[in-house]
C-alpha cells in the first residue's frame, strides 16, 4: 500500500541536485536508480530511497534531481 498524499506531504526530503553534462548522462543514472529500484534496497533513508524512485518522477513529469547543463557541469 502507497502512503497517502497527505503523508508524502510532510515527509522530510533531503533537498539536493545532480549535475550531468549531457542527456546520455543522465539516462545511465536513471538506469541506476532503476536498477536500485528493482533491487529492493529500500532503506529507511529518505535520501536511498528518492534516488530508488527518482526514475518514476522523471517518467511522470516530476520534479527530476537531475539537471544536465554542459555549462554548469564545467563551472563546478
Amino acid at each position: 500500500m502507497y502512503p497517502t498524499e497527505d503523508v508524502m506531504k510532510k515527509v522530510e526530503w533531503t533537498k539536493f541536485k545532480i549535475i550531468v553534462p549531457t542527456e546520455e548522462d543522465k539516462q545511465e543514472l536513471m538506469e541506476a536508480f532503476h536498477h536500485m529500484h528493482d533491487a529492493d534496497i529500500d532503506t529507511d533513508y529518505i535520501a536511498v530511497n528518492q534516488l530508488a524512485h527518482q526514475y518514476l518522477s522523471d517518467e511522470d513529469g516530476g520534479n527530476s534531481i537531475i539537471v544536465v547543463s554542459k555549462k554548469l557541469y564545467k563551472r563546478l
